[in-house]
């Protein structure tokens, strides 16, 4: 079973989105900078810290974020457009990362020479449980990570916001395999279909 949004985006303006308390958060794009592919890199670990450390170990998640950050400075110029940043007062705050059903495999680096034996092995056992094919029609988030401290200030709505607007501009009608907690703390309808 799969959960689709049925509520229209909230703002059609470009990437930025609806002032929160009197603080605009804005949403943009990653770029291939250092200081974008670091923060996107550190979120993203983050966000599947307790899968890593159950594939690999606690010791082993600086080397993922690096061999992560590498990764992104290296990727074709879609793989940027998929990769979104939320800022708040200015200041990275979250991210949002959207897979299309055409969105080609990322390049990942030769990163064997990192890892021992176990870890390797862990790692490859957790990307291919990982690893989704996404439905034709439909929008896949692969992440969707805000800082605790900027948490409840409204960033996870915006996120959300931002990856209606996507699928809206690409006629794609639903998003794929999304937690339906994230749905209801955004107070999103969900409608469930086969």
């Amino acid at each position: 079973m799969t959960n689709v949004i049925t509520r229209a985006p909230t703002n059609s303006n470009s990437h930025v989105v609806t002032p929160n308390n009197e603080v605009p958060v804005n949403i943009r794009t990653m770029t291939r900078s250092e200081n974008d592919c670091k923060f996107v890199a550190d979120l993203k670990v983050e966000a599947k810290r307790a899968e890593y450390i159950h594939a690999t170990s606690a010791g082993s998640i600086n080397t993922i974020k690096r061999i992560t950050e590498r990764n992104h400075q290296e990727q074709d110029d879609w793989f940027y457009a998929r990769n979104f940043i939320a800022e708040y007062n200015g200041d990275p705050a979250g991210i949002l990362t959207l897979s299309f059903p055409e969105d080609p495999i990322p390049v990942k680096s030769d990163y064997e020479m990192e890892f021992g034996c176990t870890d390797l092995c862990g790692l490859s056992c957790l990307n291919s449980g990982l690893d989704e094919t996404v439905e034709e029609g439909c929008l896949y988030i692969s992440y969707i990570y805000v800082i605790e401290k900027y948490r409840k200030k409204g960033i996870e709505e915006h996120l959300i916001q931002m990856a209606e607007k996507e699928a809206l501009e690409n006629n794609i009608s639903g998003f794929y395999k999304m937690e339906k907690s994230l749905l209801l703390y955004a107070n999103m309808a969900i409608m469930e279909y086969k």
